[in-house]
């Protein structure tokens, strides 16, 4: 199976071994973690030899070491053997005192040694090497050992310990699908990693049927586990020696949820107090309902349960919430009785659901869905269950759940249906299904219609599609369906400049009677929207606080939306610090497993632009620019070829930018200039370029368009291009007139764009020379020598896949070294190492 992940451990490693002088690293983990394949990972990447430590030679003693000497061969291997051969008598501490000093006397090439499970050698070579390995610094051996999770006091304590953490959810899906194959379907992928906890050893254990891999039959969960194989690395099933405990975890391990006021009681039975698993963290507990905190915990104990046991404990849990807890009730008699009704699992899967209780709903669902469940009702929750679960941002298990409930005869629970497969599929497919919202729309109530098509015009607009929103608002006034939420939209086409083509003059009213934080979620989108458009931006962000902060509290897939608002205000707004810190808090609202389509890389790429010292928005353009076309959005590439084009202005490639900002405003939609903030950088392109009178053309347009449709942004930027189209006559004048327009209020990229126009377009004139970089020259000598390679190569303009091939190693390595680089030196960019480099060289 490939290796997956561990990106934070492998650059700890990098770290310990690079600085090539001698190192011990010891990665702890947990039985089943990945450490071996981890250790032969590291063994890869620096084509070193791997000691696989064996339980079965500690009667030997001193066989570890002897393995150690072996592999590594050459000097050190012999130097060892001999000490070894002369010390086999001697007291271990004068051993490894004398192992320890040859070691260093040694002169030989830097190594890298890997050791799997070092705890499983024998006694007298664990003791012996705890020494020398926290001594290896000056001897040019790096060693890296994988051990099992260390308690109290033991041997290890002079090294340098890294616990291994369990596999990310990304990673968990990419290991299951290499385990359980291409074809499994995405929703099981990200069950079988929610449910492994991301233990990558559990993960290879699962077992599922062609029809449960391919989603068409329900999951089993807990899930079904193939047995281990039998060998050394067979471990006891139970996680602790106090077999209460390991009782009360078997009991919670055979359902989703238990009732916390019964848990108590059960547990006292046993001698437990439930509190104190609680505070280890053992036992979580939302409500009344009380769980296993740890998926994988839970999975372990469920798989060492005998039929018979499992069976006694469902049992038991039944009568535990017989009344009370009708749900959990009846999921445990399913298993005592598997031929019931199951009806009321899948209502408690739905109640679950709306509850963001996700884990246990799914639990629910698929035991429902292995049954006997009526029709109607296994319609109805399941769009019931479904649209919550998008509401949740768990889109992918949502549009599974809708899917699998078929064609729905209800009008209303059918537009409920439609609505949620619309977002979900916007979210998971990244495109628009207007079949979807055509084969619905006609049939269902008025309100439900205009919210579909208006649903489905605002995820156009999301992707700039403009053509395709209009056509849904054509639909909604042929069907006479204009609401308060079709006009709402309708005035965030008039701030485009798109009345005009409207299919009919929509009445869209005076000012918001009321505030955004005090409509619908749907509409307040739309009215924010409205306020970003009109420059509003403090405004926006008052309302998006209050929004957020308004009880009930949004539903995450509307916090998500809402945080995407607002960093499309700030990125507008032209403030750096602000888009950077709203793109972060975006990204937390981020469902599990969610990746970037085209309209997200935009708004992380134009978040990057505003930051001259941030290089990622190059690469950024570069990747959003191929999601777009291998999406068919089309409508976003002007956008990315704005940024382009200001990027390569800032570089000097003055033809390059005319020829990206031309293609950007030959497509954009609308004649507002600042909708697509295009013509400044066009006007000074075309300048530097030599195209002065095409120069002077647009400055005419931009000043006849901004009379139209005047805002901030188009006053300062033809403030800006009347001073560049004005320098070769006025110099430096013609820039302070331009200085003179800035209030104190505006955005700090605006002010950064008029002095980089100044600079390059009157180069050397009027500037006081800058102060010398004061940059410690004592950090270069923290980094590695193959990291000071790295550095050389970055300030020559290389990108990482070239360096991977200058230094013949992987781009994994490279982008590994980067961050070690990155973090070790204070920066953030490429771009701010390339000017490090540079003021250190001014400075020496």
């Amino acid at each position: 199976m490939p290796f997956i992940g561990r990106v934070r451990e492998l650059l700890l490693v990098e770290n310990s071994i690079g600085a090539r002088v001698g190192s011990a690293c010891l990665l702890v983990g947990e039985p089943g973690i990945g450490k071996s394949a981890l250790a032969h990972e590291v063994a890869r990447v620096y084509d070193a030899a791997v000691v696989v430590a064996s339980p079965n030679e500690r009667m030997w003693p001193y066989s570890g070491i002897s393995a150690l000497s072996a592999a590594l061969g050459g000097g050190r291997g012999a130097a060892l053997d001999s000490v070894l051969a002369r010390g086999r008598d001697w007291p271990e501490h004068l051993l490894a005192e004398e192992l320890s000093r040859t070691l260093h006397l040694v002169r030989d090439e830097p190594a890298v040694l890997v050791i799997d499970d070092l705890d499983e050698m024998d006694s007298a070579s664990i003791t012996v090497l705890s020494f020398v390995f926290g001594r290896l610094r000056g001897t040019g051996l790096s060693v890296v050992a994988t051990v099992g999770c260390l308690d109290g006091r033991h041997d290890f304590a002079g090294m340098t310990h890294t616990h291994i953490d369990r596999l990310s959810f990304v990673d968990s899906v990419e290991v299951a699908r290499a385990h359980l194959g291409p074809g499994t379907a995405q929703v099981v992928l990200f069950m079988v990693a929610k449910y492994a906890g991301g233990d990558p050893r559990l993960i290879s254990r699962v077992r599922l049927t062609p029809a449960e891999a391919a989603g068409d039959a329900a999951l089993p969960i807990p899930l079904r586990l193939i047995d281990e194989e039998s060998g050394r690395r067979r471990r006891p099933p139970r996680s602790f020696r106090d077999p209460a405990t390991n009782a009360v975890l078997d009991l919670l391990s055979v359902g989703p949820v238990y009732g916390y006021d019964r848990l108590r009681i059960t547990a006292a039975e046993l001698g437990v107090e439930i509190d104190a698993l609680i505070d280890a963290g053992l036992v979580a507990v939302q409500g009344d309902l009380a769980r296993i905190a740890d998926p994988a915990l839970r999975l372990r104990h469920h798989s060492a349960l005998p039929a018979e046991e499992r069976r006694r404990l469902h049992t038991r849990a039944a009568a535990d919430h017989e009344g009370a807890y009708h749900a959990t009730h009846r999921w445990h008699l399913s298993f005592v009785d598997p031929l019931g009704d199951r009806s009321d699992l899948l209502w408690a899967a739905a109640d679950l659901a709306r509850a963001g209780e996700t884990a246990a709903a799914v639990e629910f669902a698929e035991r429902a869905l292995g049954g006997e469940v009526d029709d109607d009702v296994r319609v109805r929750h399941l769009v019931v269950l479904g649209e919550a679960l998008v509401l949740h941002n768990r889109s992918v298990l949502g549009r599974h759940y809708l899917r699998r409930a078929g064609h729905v005869l209800d009008p209303d629970l059918r537009a409920r249906c439609a609505l949620a497969l619309l977002r979900a599929t916007a979210i998971v497919d990244h495109v628009v299904d207007d079949a979807l919202v055509a084969a619905t729309v006609d049939g269902v109530s008025p309100r439900a219609a205009e919210s579909l098509l208006c649903e489905c015009a605002r995820l156009h607009m999301e992707r700039t599609e403009i053509a395709e929103a209009l056509a849904c608002i054509r639909a909604v006034v042929d069907r006479d369906l204009v609401g308060a939420e079709t006009r709402r939209l309708a005035r965030v086409f008039e701030e485009w400049g798109m009345d005009a083509v409207l299919p009919v003059m929509i009445d869209v009213g005076g000012a918001e009677p009321v505030a955004p934080a005090d409509l619908p979620v749907e509409q307040a989108l739309l009215a924010l929207g409205v306020q970003v458009l009109r420059e509003e931006y403090a405004s926006v962000r008052h309302q998006v606080t209050a929004l957020l902060e308004r009880s009930p509290r949004p539903l995450p897939m509307w916090r998500q939306q809402v945080q995407t608002v607002l960093v499309v205000n700030e990125i507008r707004g032209g403030d750096p610090v602000a888009a950077r810190e709203a793109v972060i808090a975006w990204r937390r609202e981020w469902a599990l497993g969610r990746t970037a389509d085209a309209a997200t890389m935009l708004l992380m790429a134009a978040a990057a632009a505003l930051d001259p010292l941030d290089a990622d928005a190059a690469e950024l353009v570069h990747r959003g620019r191929d999601l777009a076309r291998r999406e068919g959005t089309p409508a976003l590439l002007p956008w990315f070829a704005v940024i382009e084009g200001g990027l390569a202005l800032a570089e000097g490639r003055a033809d390059d930018a005319v020829s990206a900002l031309r293609a950007a405003r030959e497509l954009a939609p609308g004649d507002d200039p600042s909708l697509l903030r295009a013509d400044a950088d066009l006007i000074e392109a075309l300048w530097l370029s030599g195209h002065r009178d095409q120069a002077r053309a647009e400055l005419a347009r931009l000043e006849a368009a901004a009379e139209r449709t005047p805002r901030r942004w188009t006053t300062l930027a033809v403030a800006r291009s009347r001073a560049v189209c004005r320098c070769e006559q006025d110099g430096v004048t013609a820039f302070r007139e331009a200085e003179a327009v800035l209030r104190t209020d505006d955005a700090p990229a605006e002010r950064r764009r008029l002095s980089a126009s100044r600079e390059r377009c009157l180069p050397g004139v009027g500037r006081t020379p800058a102060p010398r970089a004061l940059v410690a020259t004592s950090t270069s000598r923290t980094l590695s020598p193959q990291e000071k390679e790295v550095v050389e190569l970055v300030g020559r303009g290389l990108r990482n896949r070239e360096i991977a091939a200058a230094l013949y190693i992987s781009l994994r390595t490279v982008e590994l070294r980067l961050t070690g680089i990155y973090r070790k030196l204070g920066v953030s960019s490429r771009a701010h190492l390339i000017a490090l480099q540079h003021g250190s060289t001014a400075a020496s």
